[in-house]
């Protein structure tokens, strides 16, 4: 960031129900390098922006979806892996990757405020041919995970999307084979008024 940039607020906006745990490094390495430049989050429903243009709201925005809007560009800032979300005490925590026939056998659970997010359509990859009636869905990803934590069905997402989870009567293992296994990004918007080179991120710059 240029000095002359230096009073400036950093507007930074997260679109749908997640907000990433790597988020929280980035915020803590923005206060400790430049302290004199605040930073607001703002949260936003992925659903609506999708259907208006971003405007002056905000200067950088974290989404699961790639967005693309005139004047903006995307940038991939990390990448994920799916995993299988289990109860603790199921009997799948036996394999260190769960057999494709396995998951099918078991009832799937997935949340209504995830449909639109890319991910989805992958992970409906690896269970679209559960028996009829095996899928259920709730209203948010938080109620699935209660549901998968007591034992009532399993749920397939991010991995990193699980990690809070974890300490709440949740474990992950891998869908098997390995090559089922599938990487989806998350990537971020930021306004193309400044240069960014590939694989590096940066906002507009003021002026």
């Amino acid at each position: 960031m240029d000095a002359s940039d230096a009073s400036t607020e950093i507007r930074v906006a997260v679109l749908g129900e997640w907000v990433p745990s790597p988020l929280a490094d980035l915020l803590a390495l923005q206060r400790a390098e430049e302290p004199e430049t605040a930073t607001a989050l703002i949260g936003c429903s992925a659903t609506a922006q999708a259907q208006e243009l971003p405007h002056d709201n905000f200067d950088l925005a974290l989404s699961t979806a790639a967005w693309e809007w005139p004047g903006w560009v995307c940038e991939p800032l990390w990448h994920d892996t799916l995993a299988v979300a289990v109860a603790k005490r199921s009997h799948l925590l036996s394999y260190r990757e769960v057999p494709r026939q396995e998951l099918l056998k078991q009832p799937v659970i997935c949340a209504q405020s995830t449909a639109d997010e890319p991910w989805r359509a992958v992970a409906h990859g690896l269970v679209e041919d559960a028996p009829q009636g095996h899928v259920q869905t709730v209203s948010t990803f938080d109620m699935a995970m209660t549901l998968v934590s007591a034992g009532y069905g399993i749920a397939v997402a991010p991995a990193a999307r699980l990690t809070c989870y974890l300490r709440r009567g949740i474990a992950a293992r891998w869908p098997a084979p390995t090559a089922a296994r599938c990487r989806v990004e998350c990537p971020w918007a930021t306004g193309a008024s400044c240069a960014c080179p590939p694989g590096a991120a940066s906002r507009p710059r003021a002026g």
